[in-house]
């Protein structure tokens, strides 16, 4: 199968995440994927863990993590390459240092002058886009869109689409996809995993 997960969150995700990362890579080895990213809430604490795993399991290993923005706001940003990673850690710190104890919120504002080495998921329905969407404020998604293009490039910015069987996602969807067409954005389908399995 060649299908890579890029919004997958292991209990490194206080309070969200279930299953640890050894749990979350053999699963996913179990499955077929080529590979999986890691997009821990606010953090990079499992990296080094991660890409050692996926090192000895012979996968590719994606490090990111979901950013919160001001106002709470979710955004998913994947490590291309070394430059990417660094940029991806000033943007965790910086997101700890604006919020308040516990609470990160990035100011957007800082995404463009670190924007190099990063692809961008327009996140999950916490996400900024996703909500605009779910309350019919769609001349507001487009700018939101063209925005993320103008920072990140049509190359490394993609509008998630995912279907979790929650209501609202269907509909949602339909949306995301006729804002791609507009815009000439590119859509990525992703799990937003929290568990390797159901039971857990």
């Amino acid at each position: 199968m060649n299908y890579a997960e890029l919004h997958c969150h292991s209990y490194y995700s206080f309070h969200d995440g279930a299953s640890s990362l050894e749990e979350l890579m053999l699963r996913a080895k179990e499955l077929g994927y080529h590979a999986l990213a890691i997009t821990d809430h606010d953090n990079l604490c499992g990296a080094m863990r991660f890409a050692q795993l996926a090192h000895s399991l012979e996968m590719k290993g994606i490090v990111g993590a979901e950013i919160t923005l001001h106002g709470g706001f979710h955004l998913t940003l994947l490590a291309r390459d070394r430059q990417g990673y660094g940029n991806l850690c000033r943007l965790i710190t910086a997101a700890h240092a604006a919020g308040e104890r516990n609470v990160p919120e990035l100011p957007p504002e800082l995404l463009p002058e670190h924007a190099a080495g990063l692809i961008t998921l327009s996140g999950c329905q916490r996400g900024e886009l996703a909500q605009l969407v779910d309350n019919s404020r769609l001349d507001e998604a487009r700018q939101l869109v063209r925005q993320y293009l103008d920072w990140f490039s049509t190359e490394n910015y993609y509008i998630e689409l995912q279907q979790n069987l929650a209501f609202g996602d269907t509909e949602r969807n339909k949306s995301l996809l006729e804002l791609a067409r507009e815009t000439g954005a590119r859509v990525v389908a992703t799990g937003n995993i929290h568990y390797h399995i159901r039971e857990r």
